[in-house]
């Protein structure tokens, strides 16, 4: 890997990365899991699997749900899917108002000079208008979300860069996913990560940084 500041292109996780969002998403999605799924057992298998794979869209996740975990009759399984979707939104955007900046985040970037984008999970629209309400809009060239799948976010950002000198920052296996797909460097920010253990053992095993905190890259404490 090359040293943190010789990348043209600097490409960001939103959850557990920039935000210390995860557990607030989790708990949201069970709250919307249970506003229309009656089987706590059933609930408690989603949100299992909502946890352990982090980082892909709402959409993803509850088409998952009704296909694997809910066993719902054809005639009900549309309206539950759009109760679910409705009712996880309504609470997304007043959680990302609230949700903290990771430790040293704001820091850290100021000393990247090159271009820097999200590509996140979360959808898009919602995540824009709350960086930009949160003024933290101004660190980036572009935020990039769902529905588009990870890996085609980050191909779109190398296309438009005309450069594979990028390096991707997260906190998900998907995030790992995306890079590999796209043969690019990977970063692991596991401090919030809901499989820290899983993550930190596949980064290392291609060679890529694992770090529990921003300072961790350049030796300095923030």
């Amino acid at each position: 890997m090359r040293q943190i500041y010789n990348y043209d292109v600097y490409i960001f996780d939103c959850d557990g990365v920039i935000l210390d969002s995860n557990k607030l998403k989790i708990d949201a999605m069970q709250r919307a899991l249970e506003s229309s799924i009656s089987d706590l057992d059933k609930v408690k298998a989603c949100v299992a699997y909502f946890r352990n794979n982090f980082g892909r869209s709402r959409f993803h996740h509850i088409d998952v749900f009704i296909e694997q975990f809910l066993e719902l009759d054809k005639a009900t399984e549309n309206k539950v899917k759009k109760n679910i979707l409705e009712e996880y939104s309504s609470q997304c955007k007043s959680l990302y108002l609230q949700a903290d900046i990771t430790p040293g985040f704001i820091n850290f970037i100021n000393q990247l000079s090159g271009k820097k984008y999200i590509a996140s999970g979360s959808e898009q629209q919602e995540l824009r208008e709350v960086f930009k309400e949160r003024e933290l809009d101004i660190y980036f060239d572009e935020i990039y979300g769902s529905p588009i799948k990870k890996s085609n976010l980050v191909a779109n950002i190398l296309k438009a860069e005309s450069s594979n000198n990028a390096v991707m920052f997260g906190d998900a296996i998907s995030d790992l996913e995306a890079s590999e797909i796209n043969d690019i460097d990977f970063i692991a920010y596991i401090a919030f990560s809901n499989v820290p253990v899983e993550l930190t053992k596949r980064s290392r095993l291609f060679g890529f940084n694992v770090i529990n905190n921003w300072s961790d890259l350049y030796g300095e404490k923030i």
